[in-house]
């Protein structure tokens, strides 16, 4: 199979690379950039470069829906493609957090040349608990959870407890609280720390903790 080379040459606001020299990017789909942008709407220029320019035929292609290329068309040689991307502003009506999006650079005989990821900022996730005790012979409670997450958020996010007799935590479908489940006491006073975990497309952790304290017979 023939090898073809495309070269990118990123701007200093592309965060992979700070250094100067040029180098020769085998097509092989690697991340070759990562580009940061704002919540409101804009655009960047992606000026890139191909060697080899009698065999090598290429274009840029969003593979998300909120970023958008204005000349589709195929190129050879230098050009600086022109990326738009929408706002992540939030609204009446819904809850835009960080998101990740990517833009493929392909070549005319079918390689998927290299992806520079974008990524756009939106709302800080915001996650509180509180403190909750209940009964010796309780064995369920509901713990407060204030929080501006969403249902479309509940795949990034995890809870957990640091004691064994903590049974089970189900965030309820009103999104205001957690049913924590646990066995009956019959000892003496215990705490146990509940934990909720939520990590936003970027990647990035947010954690909110609470104690959940039960009551002993003894």
């Amino acid at each position: 199979m023939k090898k073809t080379y495309l070269l990118v040459i990123m701007a200093a606001v592309f965060a992979i690379c700070s250094c100067t020299k040029v180098e020769y990017i085998e097509v092989t789909g690697q991340v070759l950039a990562v580009k940061e942008v704002p919540v409101a709407a804009g655009s960047f220029q992606l000026p890139i470069t191909v060697e080899n320019t009698n065999r090598l035929v290429w274009k840029v292609r969003p593979i998300h829906s909120w970023l958008h290329v204005d000349d589709s068309d195929w190129k050879q040689n230098a050009y600086n493609v022109t990326v738009r991307y929408d706002s992540n502003e939030s609204s009446m009506n819904s809850r835009n957090f960080a998101r990740v999006g990517h833009l493929v650079i392909e070549t005319y005989d079918g390689f998927v040349a290299d992806t520079v990821v974008v990524k756009q900022r939106g709302i800080t996730p915001s996650m509180k608990l509180e403190n909750v005790t209940v009964e010796a012979l309780e064995t369920k409670c509901l713990i407060p959870f204030n929080t501006n997450l969403t249902d479309a958020c509940r795949p990034g996010i995890t809870f957990s407890a640091d004691a064994d007799w903590v049974s089970g935590i189900e965030y309820l479908g009103n999104g205001k609280e957690l049913e924590v489940g646990f066995t009956a006491n019959d000892g003496i006073k215990r705490t146990a720390n509940v934990t909720v975990l939520f990590v936003d497309a970027w990647g990035d952790e947010y954690k909110a903790e609470c104690v959940l304290t039960q009551k002993g017979l003894e």
